[in-house]
């Protein structure tokens, strides 16, 4: 049954003190779709949910002082009060009983489109969960997350037109491609080019036998050239129309919270759906991979600042996001793009500045940092910026924690930094869970889990931000406590079958003017130290990490026939421990075996214990999630008279 939100008395009555004409919502348009939601499920303390979902229709004046750093804002068509206007999806979660609500919006950036599921130990705080479109470059269906935005025009009506540039790695073994672009071509006759590289530093190429042509506007077919394998890279530049005002997107965000954070009704009187029980007393963002880089550029080109100078957020929780940014608010963008070692390495978005403390770039001689608009408007949030090992490697984290040069700096008061040691992207399925897979990487995908720490680093952000209560210090590995180290001078330990050349995502200064881009400088990028065997040391260590059954890596590289010796992906590696000594002898395995480790299956157990109860006496690990990691070693092939290694994980997320 589908219930229409309805205009009550008292909501009514409130119009008389809701927000000034700055308020950009315009309208609001929710429907309750299911109630109770998550299949019924009943939450310890705040019983059932219920998911409401619809639209929120917003202006935005071209001649207001925060909106002009959005790109092309001032060439979109505008209504006839000449505002530009724009509407996106808005999906909430909310207590069926109100009065377990506990006051606060836990908001959490869309990752392309997809909506994502809250965590458990989320749900029992009572939080109303948003999500508010923001992508205006994804095509709607019933359950995604996007933002209707606008087209800019020339003044005369004509199309806007530029260059664009299009990566392509197939990863396949076929000879001939159809694939889609971003942009429409202005004109399937203009000048193109397309080029082939087997590498990201080897020299691009035009072969022959290298023929492609645009089947429309929108598409091109391409024929691949022999000699080259399937993870080669393919670069169209061309000349498209079209763009799409993206920036847009962050004033989408910040004017949704706003409304739901201090309007009691739209301007239609329609009810705010949190503002029954009183409006929400403070608002906290999570952002994971794609989303992080784009809380940390919502919050870098000023947007938590709403139009009445208000906060929006008043905590952020970065997560995966390493030290870039995103390419959202450009003329021809891309938000989807993820700078990588091999793939989307030349696109915009990972550039000066990395880090929340205002520094000098000795490359570009600009001085600037994530929290310089926050600061002058006084909107700076709470931050707790989370990392796993991945993100040094191909996210340059350590610039997060450390000057261009790699020099150590200190963070402002108002930033934690914590890295997840011997993590992939975005985590694996969990050591004792899943089935380990290679897909297009040489090694075993690493199934070391991340998301558990995330949780207790977003209950600790919760807890600062309405408490007042100190999350857990900082511990990111540093220059100054000796965690990080050149990729080149880190000692990883000789093991069978593997070569370590300190392959990792470098990154350069560019100069986007031209495409590709122009390459200047290096920044200095730093990986974490490890041990003997060559899992790292700092950072918060897991439990099946503190207790290893095998060495987990942030990286992993890509296969023969697809690009070998390149990073691959966001994927880390797993490397099992041999089960006994006589097979680690037999093997050449310097590593001790997990017999050697471990006297018995109880002491296997009771090490994956202890460590996790560190973890949750340093407040880095809920209650909930170490009884179960416990539970599941306790069970393991490791924990029982069968030694043999039981290391299991799934592939890392492609889409992030």
């Amino acid at each position: 049954m589908i219930l229409r939100c309805t205009v009550t008395v008292a909501a009514a009555a409130a119009l008389l003190l809701a927000g000034d004409a700055a308020a950009q919502v315009t309208r609001i348009d929710l429907q309750v779709v299911e109630s109770p939601a998550l299949d019924g499920l009943h939450v310890r303390n705040v019983g059932q949910y219920e998911r409401l979902r619809g639209l929120v229709f917003g202006e935005a004046d071209p001649g207001d002082p925060r909106h002009r750093g959005i790109v092309n804002l001032d060439r979109a068509p505008r209504n006839a009060s000449g505002k530009v206007e724009y509407r996106a999806t808005i999906e909430i979660y909310r207590p069926v009983d109100m009065t377990r609500w506990n006051g606060a919006i836990f908001h959490t950036v869309s990752n392309r489109g997809g909506a994502g599921a809250a965590d458990l130990a989320l749900l029992e705080r009572g939080f109303a969960f948003v999500r508010v479109g923001w992508q205006g470059d994804l095509a709607p269906t019933d359950s995604n997350i996007v933002a209707y935005l606008p087209v800019a025009r020339n003044a005369d009506g004509t199309p806007i037109e530029g260059q664009v540039l299009q990566e392509f790695i197939f990863d396949d073994a076929e000879r001939r491609s159809l694939r889609a672009l971003p942009y429409p071509a202005r004109s399937i006759d203009a000048p193109s080019t397309l080029t082939v590289r087997a590498a990201q530093d080897a020299r691009r190429e035009t072969p022959d036998d290298l023929r492609w042509t645009f089947v429309s506007p929108t598409a091109v077919d391409i024929s691949r050239p022999a000699g080259f394998d399937g993870g080669a890279i393919y670069e169209l530049t061309y000349e498209a129309r079209d763009p799409i005002v993206m920036g847009l997107g962050f004033a989408a965000i910040r004017d949704a919270i706003s409304f739901l954070r201090y309007e009691r009704a739209d301007r239609a009187g329609a009810p705010n759906p949190l503002a029954a029980g009183g409006l929400p007393r403070l608002a906290l963002s999570l952002g994971i991979s794609q989303s992080g880089r784009v809380l940390r550029d919502f919050l870098y080109q000023g947007f938590n600042e709403d139009l009445s100078g208000r906060i929006v957020f008043d905590g952020m929780h970065v997560n995966i996001a390493g030290s870039r940014k995103s390419f959202t608010n450009y003329p021809f963008s891309q938000p989807g793009r993820w700078q990588k070692q091999h793939e989307d390495h030349n696109y915009p978005g990972d550039q000066f500045p990395f880090t929340y403390t205002t520094l000098t770039d000795p490359l570009s001689g600009r001085t600037d940092g994530i929290q310089v608009a926050c600061t002058a408007s006084g909107t700076c949030p709470k931050i707790v910026h989370s990392d796993g090992e991945a993100e040094l490697w191909q996210a340059r984290a350590s610039l997060v924690v450390t000057d261009p040069k790699g020099r150590h700096i200190e963070l402002p008061d108002n930033v934690r930094a914590y890295l997840v040691s011997g993590t992939q992207h975005g985590g694996g399925g969990g050591v004792h869970v899943a089935t380990p897979t290679r897909g297009r990487c040489e090694f075993l995908s690493n199934p070391l889990a991340l998301d558990q720490i995330r949780a207790a680093l977003s209950v600790a952000l919760h807890e600062w931000v309405a408490r007042g209560t100190q999350p857990p210090p900082s511990r990111f590995p540093t220059v100054a406590n000796g965690g990080l180290t050149p990729a080149t001078a880190l000692d990883f330990p000789d093991i069978p079958g593997v070569t370590y050349a300190g392959t990792l995502n470098e990154l350069h200064l560019l100069d986007h003017r031209a495409l590709p881009p122009g390459r200047g400088g290096a920044y200095l990028v730093l990986v974490g130290r490890v041990n003997a065997d060559g899992n790292m040391v700092d950072g918060v260590r897991h439990p099946n990490l503190a207790a290893p059954i095998g060495t987990h890596t942030g990286w992993n590289l890509r296969t023969a026939g697809f690009a070998p010796g390149a990073l691959c992906g966001g994927t880390g590696a797993f490397l099992p421990f041999a089960a006994t000594q006589a097979e680690r002898v037999a093997a050449g395995d310097l590593r001790l075996s997990i017999a050697e480790r471990y006297a018995s299956p109880h002491a296997y157990a009771r090490a994956v214990s202890d460590a996790a109860d560190t973890l949750v006496r340093d407040r880095l690990l809920l209650r909930r999630d170490a009884d179960e990691i416990v539970d599941l070693a306790r069970k393991s092939r490791v924990a029982t008279r069968d030694r043999a290694p039981a290391g299991v994980a799934g592939s890392a997320d492609s889409g992030r």
